[in-house]
């Protein structure tokens, strides 16, 4: 093996087995805060019954991701979800994470190739029983604004959309592009499951754009 190609392997390798040691130490500490919430959740009956008899994609806003899985293994542990993370140094620490639940899985997309992590995305809801977990903003921004992949995997495969958040009275907020925000301890969390939205193919992509948008609240 030649030096590059042995410095790329070391780096991938490194980079791996970090996300996955911040992942696993994280988790624990996580739950361990998480714990001490109170906790509320709303439109659960409508997220089962959509989960349970269609096609669905997960939607949520990047800044919200951090406590995602915790609240799919509190609330909805009795599906499988497969979420599209950036094939990127970034989006190690969320695929060691998603990976650590035995009912959830990552698939790595191309951030420079929006074509062929659309088709990915499409094949993925068309043929598996598994929920697409998507944030439509990410995985660089800009904030709160829903991108075009999301609106043509709607449209194409017809899924039922289930707008999905989490609000808490007390948490911190990073300085990252999104803010992503992370509960504070004994705060009071209130998961929102929205009613699940579902287009056509002859709608048009200003429609579903504007319909996802308006139904995920940005606050």
């Amino acid at each position: 093996m030649e030096m590059s190609a042995w410095g790329d392997y070391y780096r991938k390798t490194m980079s791996k087995l970090f996300a996955f040691f911040v992942a696993t130490v994280g988790k624990q500490c996580v739950k361990l805060i998480l714990s001490t919430c109170k906790w509320e959740a709303k439109g659960l009956e409508d997220f089962y019954q959509a989960a349970s008899e269609n096609k669905c994609i997960l939607m949520l806003w990047h800044n919200r991701l951090a406590i995602t899985s915790f609240i799919i293994e509190r609330y909805g542990k009795q599906f499988k979800y497969v979420a599209f993370v950036s094939n990127s140094r970034d989006g190690e620490l969320i695929d060691a994470l998603v990976n650590s639940y035995h009912r959830s899985r990552t698939i790595k997309v191309p951030h420079q190739s929006r074509h062929e992590a659309l088709r990915t995305l499409i094949r993925a809801i068309q043929n598996s029983d598994e929920i697409a977990v998507i944030t439509p903003d990410g995985p660089r921004g800009p904030k709160y604004e829903i991108k075009p992949g999301i609106t043509l995997a709607a449209t194409m495969t017809q899924a039922k959309v289930i707008p999905f958040t989490w609000q808490s009275d007390r948490y911190w907020e990073l300085k990252s592009w999104d803010k992503l925000r992370f509960p504070k301890p004994f705060s009071k969390i209130q998961v929102n499951f929205e009613k699940p939205l579902q287009f056509s193919k002859k709608d048009s992509l200003e429609y579903v754009q504007e319909k996802l948008r308006a139904a995920l609240t940005s606050d």
